[in-house]
């Protein structure tokens, strides 16, 4: 009842605006500048009476009980379900866990030890053959800090410069690999 009472002030208060608004244009200098005020007077009306019907969808009191009702009902409702989980689980759909990913067929152990008897060459290219899982956890074997953001080549890279090319050639600096080339079979 108040927003009504509130209502029809405000339509008075703007009625009453507009009307002296109406009456002081014939002060205006001009025939043009009168058409264009009375123009832009007309489009005011306008917006303000798509303003009282948006007002006017406002919900009631008798609609914001009803609304206030249904909220507590589902309160309820959901109280309910907590005492009763079977019935919950009839009413409420599960929600999909996610899948484990599932780890890559390859052994990483067998793929180190193959690529290490692999020349120097040939190591990058068999590297990057294989899935992006499969060198973030041969690098996590061989103890080579990677970003998984990285894309699957800039790995390969990594870990061909970092786990075989620089440990060939410490070995080569150190003549390990002299020694071994030395040794009967």
């Amino acid at each position: 009842m108040a927003i009504n009472m509130a209502k029809r002030v405000k339509k008075l208060e703007l009625i009453d605006t507009v009307t002296k608004i109406k009456e002081c244009l014939s002060i205006l200098p001009g025939e043009e500048d009168r058409q264009r005020m009375t123009n832009l007077i007309t489009e005011v009306m306008q917006e303000l009476e798509v303003l009282r019907e948006g007002i006017g969808r406002f919900p009631d009191a008798s609609e914001a009980h009803q609304v206030s009702h249904a909220i507590h009902t589902l309160v309820s409702f959901f109280d309910t379900l907590k005492d009763k989980p079977l019935l919950a689980e009839l009413l409420l759909p599960k929600t999909a866990k996610p899948r484990k990913i599932q780890r890559s067929a390859v052994d990483v152990h067998a793929l180190q030890s193959q690529l290490e008897g692999l020349p120097t060459e040939k190591i990058i290219e068999e590297l990057t053959k294989h899935k992006k899982d499969v060198l973030v956890e041969l690098s996590t074997r061989m103890n080579i800090t990677v970003n998984k953001k990285q894309t699957k080549d800039a790995l390969a890279d990594r870990i061909f410069k970092l786990g075989f090319a620089n440990k060939r050639g410490y070995d080569l600096l150190s003549g390990k690999q002299a020694e071994q080339s030395q040794r009967p079979l």
